[in-house]
């Protein structure tokens, strides 16, 4: 029997594992087990963020799903709460892997440091409020990580989970999901059985390309299920 349940800080362990196994292609996890460990618990105590775990009848971790119901809301509050301990998380690992400290100067330097920055200015001016979206995109969830263990693939955990967010958008009064995942994956096919519409290629925020889908809430076809 499979459950799916809001990500707990206890659980965080596990989702690192799972993420690292999962995405080992991604920047993200090339930045080490305690940013990703800090990564999701920013993800945890986001007010707009959305952080679900799948378990089995014996409680054992088998996927994790990270969206963000307001994305811009909540980045901005990742970066408010969690920018500092993540910037130095990322350092040191960075001082302590040489490779990995040349590769993230000649390809993030820049976009980093601005984002450091911005990140400064709101921690000294806590009053004063970021540009917002427009309502038409508040309204536009996105799926950033959808993540099933190895063994559990087929069984039907990333179905839960994103039957789960889709729920969740919809309650929220979300019109569209916008999904996200490395190309190459043998799971980009799977969106498209869910319902999910290709649509192109976008640049993340630290820089790398990503395969785009979107679900439209309001279509009566999304949200065709099929196991992952």
């Amino acid at each position: 029997m499979l459950t799916v349940r809001p990500l707990l800080d206890h659980d965080v362990e596990s989702s690192t594992q799972i993420h690292l196994e999962v995405l080992h292609m991604e920047f993200l996890a090339r930045c080490g087990r305690r940013f990703i460990g800090h990564y999701h618990r920013a993800w945890l105590a986001s007010p707009h963020g959305l952080a679900l775990a799948c378990v089995d009848g014996d409680g054992r971790l088998l996927g994790v799903v990270l969206a963000a119901l307001d994305p811009p809301m909540h980045f901005r509050s990742m970066v408010r709460h969690h920018g500092l301990r993540l910037a130095f998380s990322l350092l040191g690992h960075a001082v302590a892997n040489p490779a990995f400290a040349k590769t993230l100067i000649a390809t993030r330097a820049v976009r980093y440091s601005r984002g450091l920055a911005r990140m400064l200015v709101a921690q000294l001016h806590p009053g004063q409020r970021a540009a917002t979206a427009t309502d038409a995109q508040a309204r536009v969830g996105e799926v950033t990580h959808v993540m099933v263990s190895a063994q559990a693939q087929g069984r039907g955990v990333g179905r839960a989970l994103l039957a789960e967010v889709r729920r969740q958008a919809a309650r929220a009064g979300l019109s569209e999901l916008v999904l996200v995942t490395p190309p190459g994956l043998d799971a980009a096919g799977f969106y498209e059985h869910m319902g999910w519409k290709r649509d192109g290629q976008v640049t993340s925020r630290s820089g790398e390309t990503f395969l785009a889908y979107r679900l439209p809430l309001d279509d009566p076809g999304g949200g065709v299920t099929e196991e992952v």
